[in-house]
């Protein structure tokens, strides 16, 4: 087969979006025919190499998809690069993968040039909204348009339209690349509406953009944030919008004051005393929500940064009552940006106390609250901890 069209991936580029540019420049308006035209242009030698691994449905053909390996779908991709012409390391390039790291809660992650992405923003293909002055433009879909919270184009500051007027969803599969509606013919460009301003902000700042009203972190870090938002503050909330927005505009001082309101809650409600509290009763899982964003050492995480920053503030410059919670080794360890079994060292050292006297066998029930929150605090002073890193690296005493 001689090949008409072998276009380039672009570096903001979906991978579905530059295979079916290929199928479409090639005059195939249909992957899985595509396909089959690849495979019959095989020499029967090459049968066995290349004619297993390239998939009919798209929708499957991405890295994340693999569960265990990405070996078959890497090699599909270079088949699919030597057959069409294309570059492999480009394709791969643009390849969404499994990350390496979880986000908080063990959620898992997905990661492109440099960007790790909780894997709960994906939408699925079928669904993904565009942006037609964008396809009008440019001719392809771009990968940013795959994530939830990302709802407005911030290069033409339009709301990204997930259907035409005439009822028809519009899918990037099936839109062709072009302006208008599959099914009607209708130009998609005269129905974009502006979007908000708040839409704009927070979708520029999650392309990475530069933002005066927003932190100013990596970004996959902003990633996270969003992904600590939709757990801690606003639950279930697939695009939060306008109260991130506002709730960022405020920070630190809205989470300081949120803490606060707890303790106080928890201590007038309580029925025993301050030093039988524990820090999971007061603050729930407000520790295990914020100890991987995708990072954990402070100068990455801002939201683990500044609970330490409350907590030392509170407890050692202020004496606060806070002081005297009990939390257990796992809420330790993430304090100290370290492991459970580091933290059995330091109570074997006598680094690090315990606020009962203990059986042997009790540290290692992870979820114990065996500690009082003051003395871990100290601990984490007493190394010489700046506020821009929490790395610690301990030594046995053997």
């Amino acid at each position: 087969m001689r090949y008409l069209i072998r276009p380039k991936p672009k570096s903001d580029e979906s991978l579905e979006s530059f295979m079916l540019r290929v199928a479409r420049g090639n005059g195939y308006s249909n992957f899985s025919t595509f396909v089959d035209s690849l495979k019959s242009d095989v020499p029967e030698s090459e049968h066995e190499r290349f004619g297993s691994f390239l998939p009919k449905d798209i929708t499957t053909a991405n890295l994340y998809h693999a569960q265990l390996s990405s070996r078959r779908r890497v090699e599909m991709l270079r088949q699919f690069a030597d057959l069409t012409g294309c570059v492999f390391s480009e394709l791969i390039d643009i390849c969404l993968a499994r990350g390496a790291v979880t986000f908080s809660k063990k959620r898992a992650s997905l990661y492109r040039q440099g960007i790790t992405i909780p894997l709960s923003e994906l939408i699925p293909l079928n669904e993904v909204p565009v942006c037609p002055l964008c396809l009008k433009e440019n001719g392809y879909g771009r990968q940013i348009w795959h994530f939830r919270s990302y709802t407005a184009c911030h290069y033409h500051r339009t709301s990204l339209l997930s259907s035409c007027h005439c009822g028809a969803t519009l899918s990037m599969s099936e839109q062709d690349f072009s302006e208008t509606c599959h099914v009607c013919g209708d130009s998609l460009s005269d129905q974009v509406t502006k979007a908000s301003e708040t839409e704009i902000m927070v979708s520029s700042w999650l392309a990475g953009e530069p933002s005066e009203q927003l932190p100013q972190v990596a970004d996959s870090h902003r990633w996270g944030l969003l992904h600590w938002y939709k757990l801690y503050v606003l639950p279930d909330s697939d695009k939060p919008g306008t109260q991130f927005l506002s709730y960022f505009k405020a920070w630190p001082e809205v989470l300081f004051e949120k803490l606060k309101a707890d303790y106080a809650k928890a201590s007038e409600l309580s029925v025993i005393t301050p030093n039988e509290m524990t820090f999971k009763g007061v603050f729930g899982e407000l520790l295990m929500l914020s100890c991987r964003l995708p990072g954990s050492a402070l100068a990455d995480n801002i939201v683990l940064r500044d609970i330490v920053r409350f907590l030392s503030d509170e407890v050692i410059e202020n004496g606060s009552p806070i002081g005297e919670l009990a939390i257990n080794s796992i809420e330790a360890a993430i304090l100290l940006n370290t492991t459970t079994e580091q933290i059995a060292s330091l109570y074997e050292q006598g680094i690090l106390q315990t606020r009962i006297r203990l059986k042997n066998s009790e540290i290692t029930t992870l979820t114990s609250p065996i500690f009082r929150l003051a003395d871990v605090l100290c601990c984490w002073l007493t190394s010489y901890q700046s506020d821009t890193s929490n790395r610690r690296y301990l030594v046995s005493r053997w």
